[in-house]
C-alpha cells in the first residue's frame, strides 16, 4: 500500500486532536516534471501531487479523469459520463491553460486547443505527475495553471491480465507482457479494450430511452535496449481507436478518434553530466457522424500530426549547484477536415523552437535558490520570454518556507484563430503567478498550505451574438486561492484532505469564472483490515455559473466506495460504487453526471 503525494486539507482535524494518529515522514518520492529529471518530490518548489499506479489501483478510476478529480486544485466540467467530452479546471484557469503530456511530450490535439482525456487507457499508465502553478519555462505554451505529466508503465519482467464489469453494460479487459529478450533487450507489450451502454446524457432533447455509450480499443509497445549501465534507450508505439456517442440536439451522433504515435528516446549518464534526447512522431483523425451510418472520409473533421523532438541536459557543477539546459522544437500541421479549410490555415506547418536553462542552488543547507528562463520562437507569433524564480527555506527539518514567481502563455489553438469564430489577430495569452507555501508535519500530521494570485492578461473569449460572434483578445481574469492539505493515520486508517478556497473572476466582466467554484472539498480514506482494502473518496463543489453570465449549477457532494482483495500475490478482486447515495448533480448544464454504478474487476499479475 503506497501513499506517496501530499493531497488532504484540513477539513476535520479539531474531530482527530485527541485519536492514535501516525504519519510517513516528508515525502521523498522521485519525479521527474518539474526539471525533466528525476528529483525528489520534498526539492520542488511549487505544489506538486502524484499518482502512482497503486494509487489508480486503489481508487479503480475508471478514466483520465476519474483518477484526476481525486487531486487538490482540480474541477472537471463533463457533458454526462465515461467518454464525454470533459475540461480540466486546474487552479481555476481554463481548460486549456494546463499543458497535458504523456511521457514528457505534448499530444497532439493541443494544437486543436483541446485535449482528449480519453486517449489513453489507465492500465498503461504507471504514475500522473501534477504540478500547480506556472510551468511555462521548463515547457513552454499552455502551462498557465501547471502541468500534468502522464508516465506510461515500463515494467519489470511481468505478465498481467485483467477484465472487468459493471453498471449501463460496462465491460473492459487489459493484458501486457514485458520480458528480458537479452540481458540487454527487453520488450513490453499491451493492449486492451472498453466499452459501456452509456445512459442519456443529454435527456433535454434527446429521445426518452436514448443511451449514449462509448468503446475504445488501444495497443502499444516499447522496445528497451541498454547496452551499458549509464545508457538506455527505448522505441515506443501507441495506436488507440474511441467512439464516443454524443446527443447532437435531438439527434444521436459519433465522435470517433484514430491516434497513433512512435517515438524514440536515449538517456546518457557520465560523471557529473546526465542527457536525454527524444523524438516522438503523433498523428490523430477526428470523425464525427450521425448514428446508423458508417465513418467515411467526408465525416473527417480534422486529421493533424506533430513532430516533437528534444534535447536536455543536466550538469552537476557543484555539490550544491545543478545547471539545466535544454532544447525542443514541436511541429504541427493541419491535414484535412471540414472542420477548418486546409486553405485558410497561416503558417502551416506551424513550428515553435524552444530553448531554456535552470539553475539550482542550495545556498546553504536550509536555502535553495532556483532560477529559469525560457525563449520560444514560433512562426505565426514570433518570440515569447518567460521565467521563474523560487526561494525555499528549511526552517526546521520538520518545516518548510517557499515562494515562487513565474509567467506563462498560452499560444492559441487552430481552433481560436480559424475555427467558426476564428480570429487570424489573436495574440498568446499571458500571466503572472506568484505564490508562497509553507508545509510540514505537526503532531505527526503531514500539512501543507499554499497561497497563490495567478493574473490572465490577453484573455481569448467569444463576443458578439452566435452566430455572428468571434474570438476576441479582450479580458482579464484574476485568480487568488488558498489550498490546505494535510495527510495522515489515525490509528489504521489513512486519510488525505484538501481544501480548495479561490476568488476565480472574469475582471473585465466582475463575475465569476463559469465552472470554477470558489469552494471544493475532498477528502479520500483507506484501511486495510487483513487482506482487504477498504476505501471511500469524498468531494464536495460549491455553486458555479455553468457559463459566462449564465445560470448557476448548485453545489454537490458525492461520496464512491471502493474495496480490494488479494485473493493471493497474483491474483487481486475489487469493486467500487461511484456515487452511493445516487445524488443527482450536473458538471456541465443539462448534461447529468452519472447515477449509482457498479463495478468489478480481477486482475492477475505473474
Amino acid at each position: 500500500m503506497s501513499h506517496k503525494y501530499w493531497v488532504a486539507g484540513m477539513l476535520p482535524m479539531a474531530a482527530f486532536a485527541h485519536a492514535e494518529i501516525n504519519t510517513p515522514s516528508i515525502d521523498d518520492t522521485m519525479v521527474v516534471t518539474a526539471s525533466r529529471f528525476e528529483q525528489p518530490v520534498s526539492t520542488v518548489l511549487a505544489p506538486m501531487s502524484v499518482l502512482t499506479r497503486t494509487d489508480l489501483e486503489e481508487l479503480q478510476a475508471k478514466s483520465l479523469v476519474d483518477a484526476l478529480k481525486t487531486l487538490p486544485g482540480v474541477e472537471i466540467g463533463q457533458n454526462g459520463g465515461r467518454g464525454q467530452n470533459a475540461s480540466i479546471f486546474l487552479r481555476g484557469t481554463n481548460s486549456k491553460h494546463v499543458l497535458v503530456m504523456v511521457d514528457g511530450v505534448r499530444l497532439p490535439r493541443t494544437m486543436m486547443g483541446s485535449v482528449d482525456f480519453n486517449m489513453l487507457p489507465l492500465n498503461s499508465v504507471e504514475r500522473i505527475e501534477v504540478v500547480r502553478g506556472s510551468g511555462a519555462t521548463v515547457y513552454g505554451s499552455d502551462a498557465i495553471g501547471g502541468v500534468i505529466n502522464i508516465i506510461t508503465r515500463n515494467d519489470v519482467e511481468s505478465k498481467r491480465f485483467g477484465i472487468g464489469a459493471g453498471s449501463n453494460g460496462y465491460a473492459q479487459a487489459n493484458v501486457g507482457v514485458t520480458t528480458e529478450v537479452t540481458e540487454s533487450i527487453g520488450l513490453q507489450l499491451a493492449g486492451g479494450f472498453e466499452q459501456t451502454d452509456g445512459y442519456n446524457v443529454h435527456p433535454s432533447t434527446a429521445e426518452p430511452g436514448t443511451e449514449h455509450g462509448f468503446a475504445s480499443k488501444n495497443i502499444s509497445g516499447r522496445l528497451s535496449y541498454q547496452p551499458a549501465e549509464n545508457w538506455e534507450s527505448n522505441l515506443i508505439g501507441r495506436w488507440y481507436q474511441n467512439d464516443v456517442e454524443y446527443d447532437g440536439w435531438g439527434s444521436k451522433k459519433h465522435s470517433r478518434i484514430e491516434s497513433s504515435s512512435i517515438g524514440a528516446d536515449t538517456a546518457y549518464q557520465a560523471g557529473k553530466w546526465n542527457t536525454l534526447l527524444r523524438l516522438e512522431l503523433g498523428e490523430q483523425s477526428n470523425y464525427d457522424y450521425f448514428d446508423g451510418y458508417t465513418r467515411t472520409n467526408a465525416d473527417l473533421t480534422s486529421k493533424i500530426r506533430q513532430t516533437y523532438g528534444s534535447v536536455t541536459s543536466r550538469y552537476q557543477a557543484a555539490d550544491n549547484i545543478a545547471l539545466t539546459a535544454g532544447l525542443d522544437s514541436t511541429w504541427e500541421k493541419y491535414l484535412d477536415g471540414n472542420f477548418i479549410a486546409v486553405d485558410d490555415v497561416i503558417d502551416n506547418p506551424r513550428q515553435n523552437v524552444g530553448i531554456f536553462a535552470l539553475a539550482n542552488w542550495n545556498v546553504s543547507e536550509s536555502i535553495l535558490l532556483e532560477g529559469s528562463i525560457r525563449h520560444d520562437e514560433n512562426d505565426q507569433f514570433g518570440g515569447n520570454e518567460t521565467g521563474l524564480v523560487a526561494l525555499g527555506w528549511n526552517i526546521t527539518p520538520d518545516y518548510r518556507l517557499f515562494t515562487s514567481y513565474g509567467t506563462a502563455f498560452k499560444a492559441p489553438g487552430f481552433d481560436s484563430l480559424y475555427g467558426s469564430a476564428g480570429n487570424i489577430t489573436l495574440k498568446p495569452e499571458e500571466s503572472e503567478n506568484v505564490e508562497i507555501g509553507l508545509e510540514g508535519t505537526s503532531y505527526n500530521i503531514g500539512w501543507s498550505v499554499n497561497g497563490y494570485i495567478n493574473t490572465i492578461d490577453n484573455l481569448i473569449v467569444y463576443t458578439g451574438n452566435w452566430p455572428d460572434g468571434r474570438n476576441e483578445n479582450i479580458e482579464e481574469a484574476r485568480i487568488r486561492g488558498v489550498e490546505l492539505m494535510a495527510n495522515f493515520d489515525v490509528g489504521p486508517i489513512y486519510n488525505q484532505l484538501s481544501l480548495d478556497l479561490k476568488d476565480p473572476k472574469d475582471v473585465s466582466k466582475d463575475e465569476q469564472l463559469a465552472r470554477r467554484a470558489k469552494q471544493v472539498a475532498k477528502w479520500r480514506t483507506s484501511v486495510w483490515l487483513g487482506d482487504v482494502l477498504i476505501g471511500t473518496q469524498y468531494i464536495y463543489q460549491s455553486e458555479r455559473p455553468d457559463y459566462s453570465g449564465g445560470s448557476m449549477l448548485d453545489s454537490y457532494s458525492v461520496w464512491d466506495l471502493t474495496a480490494q482483495y488479494d485473493v493471493n500475490n497474483d491474483v487481486t478482486l475489487s469493486g467500487k460504487v461511484s456515487n452511493i447515495f445516487d445524488k443527482e448533480y450536473e458538471t456541465a448544464g443539462d448534461y447529468p453526471a452519472p447515477e449509482r454504478a457498479f463495478y468489478v474487476n480481477m486482475n492477475f499479475s505473474y
